[in-house]
């Protein structure tokens, strides 16, 4: 909904600036010219939303659908499962954030912790699983 007003206003002060400067605008009410230039500001939103969403569907269609790997997949839960087993919960937890996508400025802030102590933590989860697996 939010979206709506700032859309509706931009509209408003297209119409301001189009009244003041066309002289040919004033034979008609103000809210008469708002009105309409407010709904073609929504509508024109409206339009590129749409062809938004077209190119994005038209996009994903394109995209090849994967097939997942059951072996893969069972690697990384162990790997996972083991990281588990030897590091803190907190390193865990910034494990899964930074596995859904996360930045590091990102984790740092949903765990309120420096981005600095957020490395140190990857730097220590690496040394663990390297432990784990290059031994």
């Amino acid at each position: 909904m939010g979206e709506y007003y700032d859309i509706a206003a931009l509209g408003f002060l297209s119409a301001v600036m189009r009244y003041l400067t066309s002289p040919k605008l004033h034979r008609y009410a103000f809210s008469t010219v708002a009105w309409r230039s407010m709904e073609r500001s929504i509508a024109s939103f409206h339009r590129a939303e749409a062809r938004r969403l077209a190119v994005e569907r038209r996009y994903l269609e394109t995209v090849p659908k994967t097939v997942a790997d059951p072996l893969a997949e069972l690697e990384a839960r162990l790997i996972y499962h083991d990281l588990a087993s030897a590091a803190s919960p907190e390193q865990m937890e910034l494990a899964s954030l930074r596995v859904q996508g996360y930045t590091i400025a990102e984790t740092a802030r949903t765990l309120g912790i420096e981005p600095r102590r957020v490395r140190k933590l990857l730097r220590e989860m690496y040394r663990i699983y390297l432990r784990l697996y290059m031994n």
